[in-house]
């Protein structure tokens, strides 16, 4: 007999992974009084990235003819990474 997984254990799943991804706990981003609250700057830049990663995993970096793109790519178990890109790099 499978368990059911509501969508809601996936989440609290990814959260964990992201969270030693970043080596940070739930509070390094959330208000832990109200989860889906938005009010901490952490949450606002971690939602955006998140939707980077799915774009990259998207456009080939899914893990199947190439690595996956994870939080660990740049965070390195850490929640500023070292290197951050010049905001006036250019693209080749």
């Amino acid at each position: 007999m499978s368990k059911f997984v509501t969508k809601e254990e996936k989440i609290r799943e990814e959260m964990i992974v992201i969270s030693r991804e970043l080596g940070v706990t739930c509070n390094a981003c959330h208000n832990v009084q109200n989860f889906k609250a938005d009010d901490k700057k952490a949450f606002k830049v971690g939602k955006e990235h998140m939707k980077l990663t799915q774009m990259l995993r998207e456009n080939g970096m899914d893990g199947k003819k190439s690595a996956k793109a994870t939080c660990y790519m740049c965070h390195r178990g850490k929640l500023m990474p070292d290197y951050k890109e010049p905001a006036n790099a250019k693209a080749f």
